[in-house]
């Protein structure tokens, strides 16, 4: 074969590689163009979950900080109890969590987190007048379980989910552990603003 005809053979072949993937580009083109509203749902509904779940590791890990500093939690002193507390993101918790010194709970000033300021009431910190809220993507304060009898775990709160919620069927056959071996939880009851349903839950111990 000579020199011209293997330029010439060469050539074709890179025409036929670039019209193949001009083809290949229009196809995934055309695909997003019909599928467009469930590319940006999927896309939205992965970000939203990753935004919501990074501010509840942050509030986490912001409490364990504190208990740390402090050898207790930023709430006033628990009742005599063998339970852990229950609460939601609202109150004196989080003044005192970003660095404020309320009732004496954070006499050093120590600034244990960055919360974004809300919008709307939506994905941030906001005040209703009477006390500071920290608010997930659809509004609701999140849910937070502290080991305030100290003994290492929490009662896990997937465990009195809605077995009526056919989507969650599994748990029958793949229950979730009893209890956590942790000091803290948070989670958010999800898009339905629901505690009780699972399948839209989105919690600090475990992903999704």
């Amino acid at each position: 074969m000579n020199d011209e005809r293997r330029i010439d053979r060469m050539a074709g072949c890179a025409c036929l590689g670039k019209g193949m993937l001009a083809a290949g580009a229009v196809a995934v083109a055309l695909f997003c163009l019909l599928h467009l509203n469930q590319c940006f749902f999927m896309t939205d509904s992965g970000g939203v979950q990753m935004q919501v779940r990074a501010v509840a590791k942050d509030l986490q890990m912001a409490l364990e900080l504190y208990r740390a500093d402090y050898h207790r939690f930023p709430v006033p002193a628990p009742s005599a109890s063998h339970s852990d507390l229950a609460l939601r993101s609202r109150g004196l918790m989080l003044p005192v969590l970003i660095g404020k010194d309320v009732e004496g709970l954070n006499l050093k000033q120590i600034k244990f987190i960055d919360l974004p300021m809300a919008r709307d009431r939506k994905s941030g910190l906001w005040n209703d007048d009477a006390e500071w809220v920290l608010s997930d993507r659809w509004g609701e304060p999140f849910y937070i379980v502290l080991d305030t009898n100290g003994d290492g775990k929490i009662a896990n709160p997937e465990s009195a989910a809605d077995r009526s919620d056919s989507e969650y069927a599994k748990l029958e056959t793949y229950p979730p552990p009893a209890e956590l071996p942790l000091g803290v939880i948070v989670y958010s009851a999800g898009k339905d603003r629901d505690p009780k349903t699972w399948r839209d839950n989105i919690c600090t111990w475990r992903w999704p």
